[in-house]
């Protein structure tokens, strides 16, 4: 019998390393450690990396003199059978051969649910827990008895202190304050947002409207009256009123009636770069900064047109992913009509954006998260329950896209 014990680690402490030492009393056969949600950082309450939870809860184990154990990771999923199915997976251990520590209800109950055996460990530290340690850094309280000195020694070389200051602002207020700024920075009286009827631009719009107030203007630039007209009008009672609505139809047809007949690709990218000139049109006229609207996970991609709206005077919300985008949206009260809409830049008919990704927001934020921790395809993969292909098809695209990110290039001269 296995022994398997799982945890997020946020930070590992002596209530885990006192309950590892207690199960591996009760198991000889050593000791399995699942690190969950390895897609989380840099959040108030996931504020670490996978590697740097997996080194805490190494470090902890060396200076205990333990060794007869494993490290897994394990990113989330949305229903409880699959999630505990994919432990097993993980680990490599059958349901008649594990048993599960765990005192926590909705982990007990998932194992449960495919046959598993759950029993729960002992309370250790008076029911010491990772939130209150977070909360002890932020307030500069003392803190370290609370962890195994290997491990409060770890989180003062990564600056733990710093970081978690940081993420306990909350998101939108950061961004407030950043557009606040970045406009003073600049001289402007204000800013400029163009809203399409999405949840991203909705959700830079109330930002700025929240950071800025009348010194903000709204413009809605359509080429027709489509689907989002709807969505126009609801984002515009929540913005007071104050999104102009402008057509450039007669002037993009115009153009592609003296330009060679292009793809849909360039129709659309041609509508992307109307809007940008547009946008700083008014800019200029009056003293404004373009507020750009998008998200890290476009961004990553390059799924965004260059110098169209990807040409912007600062980007509020370029450091969150379309999932992050999502949950802001429903905390700022955007309307939940627009939050359900289908992403899509609209610049031909039936367009998704999930549909030219090939995956929806979801597996790709999944997918990037885990990138950028240094995850390679085959563990992406494995570890997701997405596709190969599919994981190939995003590391191809960021690569092929990555010249959106680099200015132009430029002969260097040698000195």
């Amino acid at each position: 019998m296995r022994a398997v014990f799982v945890g997020r680690f946020q930070p590992f402490h002596k209530g885990h390393l006192n309950a590892i030492k207690y199960i591996l009393k009760k198991q000889k056969g050593g000791i399995f450690i699942v690190i969950g949600s390895i897609e989380r950082f840099l959040e108030r309450d996931n504020p670490f990396f996978f590697k740097e939870r997996k080194e805490m809860v190494l470090r902890a184990l060396r200076e205990s003199k333990i060794k007869n154990f494993k490290i897994f990771g394990l990113p989330d999923f949305f229903d409880d059978k699959i999630w505990a199915s994919k432990v097993l997976a993980v680990t490599g251990l059958k349901p008649l051969d594990t048993l599960v520590f765990s005192r926590d209800p909705w982990t007990m109950k998932s194992f449960e649910k495919i046959g598993v055996r759950v029993k729960p460990q002992p309370f250790f530290f008076n029911k010491l827990s990772a939130t209150l340690v977070r909360k002890k850094i932020c307030r500069q309280e003392k803190w370290e008895h609370l962890l195994p000195k290997s491990v409060s020694v770890y989180l003062k070389e990564i600056r733990a202190g710093q970081r978690l200051k940081f993420l306990a602002v909350p998101p939108e207020k950061r961004i407030v304050g950043f557009i606040r700024e970045k406009i003073k920075e600049a001289g402007a009286k204000g800013g400029i947002v163009g809203v399409s009827g999405g949840v991203d631009s909705a959700v830079a719009a109330v930002l700025a409207k929240q950071a800025l107030g009348n010194r903000c203007r709204f413009l809605s630039i359509n080429f027709d009256r489509g689907s989002l007209a709807e969505n126009i009008s609801l984002l515009n009672k929540k913005l007071g009123g104050r999104i102009k609505i402008l057509s450039l139809r007669s002037p993009y047809d115009c153009l592609l009636r003296r330009f060679p007949p292009g793809n849909k690709t360039a129709r659309g990218n041609l509508k992307s770069r109307l809007i940008m000139a547009t946008l700083y049109y008014f800019a200029n006229f009056y003293n404004l900064l373009v507020i750009g609207t998008t998200n890290r996970s476009e961004e990553e991609v390059g799924y965004f047109t260059k110098f169209g709206d990807g040409a912007v005077d600062i980007e509020p919300i370029s450091h969150l992913y379309k999932t992050d985008v999502l949950e802001m949206a429903k905390r700022l009260g955007v309307p939940e009509e627009i939050i359900r809409t289908k992403p899509s830049a609209g610049f031909w008919q039936g367009q998704t954006d999930e549909k030219e990704l090939g995956v929806s927001y979801e597996q790709l934020d999944k997918i990037l998260r885990l990138l950028v921790q240094g995850f390679k395809e085959e563990e992406i993969s494995f570890l997701t329950d997405i596709s190969k292909k599919k994981v190939r098809d995003v590391i191809q695209r960021k690569k092929k896209n990555t010249h959106k990110l680099l200015p132009p290039a430029r002969i260097q001269y040698v000195n």
